[in-house]
């Protein structure tokens, strides 16, 4: 009878602690976190599922939210058209 020994080693490579993104790159992050979100309701609609559609205009929307409140006094979307019917 041979007896098998499985070794699990710790994991040696360690991350680096990450760091807060500043508030013009977290806007950045969340702009192209909304551009994705945009492309995917595009291709929801191609696909004729609307509860997909609905629920992704939603996260758009919180997105935008979200981005205002980082930049107060700012008009982030103003110079990009959100006329995506919700």
């Amino acid at each position: 009878m041979t007896v098998f020994e499985i070794v699990v080693e710790p994991n040696v490579r360690r991350r680096r602690g990450r760091r807060a993104l500043s508030g013009k790159k977290r806007v950045a992050a969340l702009f192209r976190v909304w551009h994705g979100v945009r492309d995917l309701i595009d291709e929801a609609e191609q696909l004729g599922d609307g509860e997909l559609v609905h629920f992704l205009s939603v996260t758009q929307l919180m997105v935008e939210e979200k981005a205002a409140a980082l930049t107060p006094g700012a008009a982030v979307f103003d110079t990009t058209d959100t006329s995506l019917p919700n």
